[in-house]
């Protein structure tokens, strides 16, 4: 796949995330692919979620911790086989309507036509030494 392949990939995650449709985020995937975002099943020290339907089960997780989310992709580039993609996340907590506006990082590993697995971390300096590291 192209760069112009995998921007496109990135604006479908991007923009189905954005629009809160479990269905359009999960069709960028593999079936049996994996996500470990920062949010929700990680920080309680979960591998993460796998499958369609992991990726279903953690769009119900972050609507449960957030009335509104939004994210924007700013940068990406190929680090080895893996894509670093930079960004920003504002949020408005459930409950305590908290604004949450945070620096978001996505390391992407694509496998044929879709992601095989991701890991989103909150700030962009962790998630470029996670790459480094992983393409060294």
């Amino acid at each position: 796949m192209t760069m112009a392949d995998y921007q496109t990939l990135l604006e479908q995650l991007r923009d189905s995330y954005n629009a809160r449709d479990p269905e359009a985020f999960a069709a960028v995937w593999n079936p049996d692919c994996e996500w470990h975002p920062f949010l929700t099943a990680r920080v309680e020290g979960d591998p993460g979620y796998h499958g369609h339907n992991g990726i279903r089960a953690w769009f119900e997780d972050v609507d449960e911790m957030f009335t509104e989310i939004h994210v924007e992709l700013g940068q990406f580039r190929q680090i080895g086989d893996r894509l670093l993609v930079l960004g920003h996340m504002k949020a408005t907590a459930r409950g305590s309507g908290a604004e949450v506006n945070s620096e978001v990082g996505w390391i992407m590993e694509p496998r044929g036509e879709r992601f095989q697995r991701g890991w989103a971390y909150d700030n962009h300096e962790e998630a470029e030494r996670a790459a480094e590291a992983a393409g060294a």
